[in-house]
Parts: structure tokens; C-alpha cells; sequence
């Protein structure tokens, strides 16, 4: 039944899009992200793909989601980027266990049944519940195939008992076909080739684009504007997921008790959403933004004073984090408040930008009630220098080196790890 209706709803949406991918086989190479996402905000694998066009590695790249009501099946980025997502019979978005396990294997037997006669020379798998898939690519037709996690997935908050047992034996057993292996930060990576005894893992940081365009100008999302907050008042903000283990409802609970001089704004989407427009309704100085597109962040947080990430210690993938969002603040010419774990303490230390902190009520307490507007100043000065000397275009010089000497190896040298 699901092979049955695979064209129908994957195949023929390429044919109307792309023309026929079987003529396109012998024509174009393509490269696959897979994603088991509705890829809402996938600012990372935006600007892996960008790069993997503009360097030529590619004539057409997919990134492979899944659809849910709300949004487009097929989305055009650019002229060689296209956004699939695909409709799936099984079960819904909010289905669990065994049915969602269902939906993922019907999910990987659509893309694969899609792109079986297509020239698919490059796949990167952005999870470990879709490695098998690019397994299968790379066994049947040699694809190269590129290992994304974008976090320390066996170690996740997610994984315990007998699904870590499994995650772990499943990532064991296929990463090794793994040409190249991409992780997020250097300590995820030093992990990975100590745990899996691999010599082709490479570390790549999710840093944003350089777009310096600082405050005073008018091409920003006034919040202060927004939510009546004074000129005289220190601004916060903390963006992305509201979820658990980041800091939410301490964050919530001392600002409740913090004094109107002091504000914070929560900017993203999760299941903490609720609890924080509670929050924002009981309290002034408490403030609640949906989402935006990951392209337009930049223009909200530029109008803040600092700039928040507190992860908590709950497992180990989250005590090696590296959160994009530490450096969307410092591009955007934000110092940061951060845990004080050891990839986020290195970048706060190396470009004196902010405060780490455990992450305990008390102490951020103590911290951000004692922050003075000459504190801020000061930071704020050193993250605008230090953001100076990152960018994208210095993490994309490690995967572009890492593609170039699997695809091209006589052409290039082994890239640095």
C-alpha cells in the first residue's frame, strides 16, 4: 500500500517541479538531506546546502521533511534548492510509539522509492533514525554519505533504557559506513572518534552568516517599541525551543520576583509557550514572541541588551552543547549570559562577552539582578569586536575540504578535523 501510492505523492510532485528524475540520472547530481522533520527552522542545513551549491558539489539538493497541514508539500528556495515534504498515510504528526516508527519506515520507503533511478552522488543524514536510509544509498549506488547529528544523539534527554541500548548498537553499526561524519562543536566531536574510533569526524559550528547591520539603523524589529519597554531599562531575550532543560522556569520564576528596570522577551515555540504567556500576563516585565524565520532573527535581537542560553545539566549531549543561538546573540552585537559548561564557558571566555553561570536559580538571580548598563556596555563592546572574526564562511571551509577529499581525492589535501 505504501509503495502503491509512493509516486503518486512523491514522485509525480518531482516530475511537475524538476521534469522526470530518471532522464535527470544520467544529467544531474543530486544531493538528499533527510530530515524527519516539518523543517519549519533549519537555519544549519540552509547553510550546509547553500554552500554545497556555490561550491559545485551538487547540480540539485532535496531537503527531505514531512508534511503536516499548513504547510507547502514542495517549497523553491533557489533555482537548484527545493524543500519536500512528504505527505505519509500512516498515523498523524503528534503519533507515538510504535505508529510513529511506522510513519518514519514509510516515510524512508517513499524517498527512497522516489529517487531510485536518480543520481543521487551525495546524502546527508541530519539524524540517526534516518542513517539506515543513506546506508541503503550508499550500498546500492555508492552515494557518498555524510552524518549530520546535530546533537550527541545516544546522550540525548530522549534516549534512556532500552531505546539508548538500541540507539547506540544502530549508531555503532552504521556509522562506520559513514565517509564523512559532521557534529556540531569539538567536544561532540572528540566523542565520536573516541567512542567510535573514527578518523573522519569534523567539527562545524552552526555560526551565522557575517550581516553586521547594528542598532541605530532602521532595519530592525523595534521590542522595545513593541512591548513598552523604557530606553532606561536592561533588555534580555532569550530565542528558541520552549521547552524543558533550557532554562525556562528559572528564568520565569526570577524575573517574576525581578524589579521593572529588568525585562526579558521569550521568542520561540514549544511546549512551554503556555506557561510563559501566563507568565507574560501576571507580570510586566515579563514578555512572550512567536518564532520567526530563522533569516529575520537578527533583526529582533539587535534591539536587546543581553542575550540568554542557560541548558541544563540533564544529559551528557546537552552538557556538550554548542546552541546556535549563543552566536546569533554575538552577531548580532549581544553579550551573553550562558552555563557554565565547557564549550559555551570556551566561547564567552575567548571573546570576554559575557557571564557563564550555573545553572541554578540563586546564581543567575545574583548575576542578572546585578548587572549594571556600564556591565552590559562593556561586554557588548568585546562581543562586537569577536564577532568579527566569525562567520559561516569559516565553517563552511571545513565541509567544502572534507566533500572535496571524498569526492575529488587526488585534487585535494585531508582537511583539517
Amino acid at each position: 500500500m505504501i509503495l502503491k501510492n509512493t509516486e503518486g505523492l512523491v514522485h509525480t510532485n518531482m516530475v511537475k517541479l524538476f521534469g522526470n528524475t530518471n532522464h535527470a540520472s544520467n544529467l544531474e547530481a543530486i544531493n538528499l538531506h533527510i530530515h524527519p522533520s516539518f523543517f519549519e527552522h533549519g537555519s544549519r542545513i540552509l547553510k550546509e546546502t547553500k554552500s554545497i551549491v556555490d561550491y559545485g558539489f551538487a547540480d540539485k539538493v532535496f531537503i527531505l521533511a514531512i508534511w503536516k497541514e499548513g504547510l507547502l508539500e514542495c517549497e523553491h528556495l533557489d533555482a537548484q534548492r527545493r524543500v519536500l515534504r512528504i505527505r505519509l498515510m500512516i498515523g498523524t504528526p503528534e503519533s507515538r510509539g510504535m505508529v510513529k516508527i511506522l510513519r518514519i519506515l514509510e516515510w524512508s520507503i517513499r524517498i527512497f522509492w522516489a529517487f531510485r533511478k536518480s543520481n543521487v552522488v551525495l546524502i546527508n543524514c541530519h539524524t540517526l533514525t534516518v542513517l539506515h536510509l543513506g546506508f541503503f544509498f550508499k550500498l546500492i549506488w555508492g552515494s557518498v554519505l555524510v552524518y549530520n547529528p546535530h546533537e550527541l544523539e545516544t546522550e540525548s534527554v530522549g534516549s534512556k533504557g532500552i531505546r539508548q541500548v538500541f540507539a547506540r548498537l544502530l549508531e555503532k553499526t552504521l556509522i562506520i559506513f559513514a565517509d564523512i561524519v559532521i557534529n556540531v562543536n569539538r567536544s561532540i566531536a572528540d566523542w565520536y572518534t573516541i567512542e567510535y574510533r573514527l578518523n573522519n569526524v569534523y567539527s562545524v559550528r552552526n555560526i551565522p552568516y557575517q550581516n553586521f547591520n547594528d542598532r541605530g539603523v532602521n532595519t530592525h524589529v523595534s521590542l522595545r517599541d513593541k512591548f513598552s519597554i523604557g530606553k532606561d531599562c536592561l533588555l534580555f531575550i532569550y530565542q528558541g525551543g520552549l521547552e524543558y532543560g533550557r532554562g525556562i522556569e528559572i528564568l520565569l520564576s526570577l524575573f517574576s520576583e525581578m524589579d521593572c528596570t529588568k525585562h526579558i522577551v521569550f521568542m520561540g515555540m514549544g511546549s512551554l509557550d503556555v506557561i510563559v504567556k501566563e507568565f507574560e500576563e501576571r507580570f510586566p516585565n515579563i514578555h512572550f514572541h512567536p518564532a520567526v524565520r530563522p533569516q529575520e532573527v537578527h533583526l529582533y535581537t539587535r534591539d536587546c541588551d543581553v542575550g540568554i542560553s542557560l541548558i541544563e545539566n540533564v544529559c551528557l549531549s546537552y552538557y556538550l552543547s554548542l546552541p546556535n543561538k549563543l552566536f546569533e546573540y554575538i552577531m548580532s552585537g549581544l553579550p551573553v549570559i550562558v552555563s557554565d559548561f565547557p564549550e559555551m564557558t570556551a566561547v564567552v571566555n575567548q571573546g570576554r562577552c559575557g557571564w557563564t553561570v550555573p545553572v541554578e536559580k540563586e546564581a543567575v538571580f545574583s548575576l542578572i539582578s546585578g548587572l549594571s548598563k556600564d556591565d552590559v556596555d562593556e561586554k557588548r563592546s568585546n562581543a562586537l569586536e569577536y564577532r568579527k572574526t566569525l562567520g559561516w564562511h569559516n565553517e563552511e571551509k571545513v565541509i567544502v575540504s572534507a566533500l572535496r577529499n571524498v569526492l575529488h581525492p587526488n585534487e585535494h589535501s585531508k582537511p583539517e578535523m
